[in-house]
């Protein structure tokens, strides 16, 4: 890039960094901003004060520049802390927006609302249904990758994009899954769940299972002494520890 562009990048940055925020402005740039400014403007946010604030933040947790999507999650962590605020996030379209955010490419965003998840315990249990579907639909696209020629190539071929990035979104899932009060649930499905996690290829993926088996009210003794004997070092010591 051209030194004087540099230049001009660094002082506009410098600007909206010390730019003191009105919160109609913030409303106003969530809506339709500037994509390099919006992320200043979204963590300088104090207060939600109706559905339709909100509805502008979560607006910009997907589908938007990373950067954006980074810090509408820290904030909207920040707000699920708030127990005035939180409801406004209990809705059909901001849970599955949630819910998209946690199984983002970018890391920060599904661990900054994992963040605010386990502190906001109305989200989890609204959120668990949800989370549980798309855990077990996931799982129905890993085997596909099975029922095909060559399937334990593909399994293991780590340079395989389309697995790794649906391996990618069932970590992060099963990460969420842990801050949940998944023992009210039909344990049925977190049966159907934990018996195909438990013998996945992938060891992060077996260590949160062995994560969640730590924290259930009855622990099926067929998995716990699977998972007790695995042979990576990480997945055993979730259920010693």
């Amino acid at each position: 890039m051209d030194e004087s562009l540099i230049n001009i990048a660094i002082e506009r940055a410098l600007e909206i960094i010390q730019k003191p925020y009105e919160k109609n402005e913030i409303l106003s740039l969530l809506e339709n901003g500037d994509e390099f400014e919006k992320p200043v403007a979204i963590m300088a946010l104090e207060n939600l004060c109706n559905k339709n604030e909100a509805d502008l933040l979560i607006n910009n947790l997907t589908g938007c520049d990373g950067r954006i999507r980074e810090a509408s999650a820290l904030k909207i962590s920040e707000f699920l802390k708030n127990s005035e605020i939180a409801p406004y996030f209990f809705d059909e379209r901001s849970l599955e927006t949630i819910l998209n955010g946690i199984m983002d490419i970018n890391p920060n965003v599904g661990r900054a609302l994992i963040d605010g998840i386990k502190e906001c315990q109305p989200l989890q249990k609204l959120i668990l249904p949800k989370l549980i579907d798309r855990i077990l639909n996931i799982i129905e696209k890993l085997k596909a990758l099975s029922d095909t020629p060559y399937a334990d190539n593909k399994l293991k071929n780590t340079k395989n994009h389309a697995k790794n990035k649906i391996v990618f979104n069932l970590y992060w899932a099963l990460e969420a899954l842990y801050y949940t009060d998944f023992n009210n649930f039909t344990q049925e499905k977190l049966l159907d769940i934990l018996n195909f996690t438990s013998g996945y290829i992938d060891y992060t993926i077996r260590e949160k299972t062995a994560k969640i088996l730590s924290k259930m009210n009855e622990q099926p003794s067929d998995l716990l002494q699977k998972l007790k004997n695995d042979k990576n070092f990480y997945v055993k010591n979730q259920l010693l520890c």
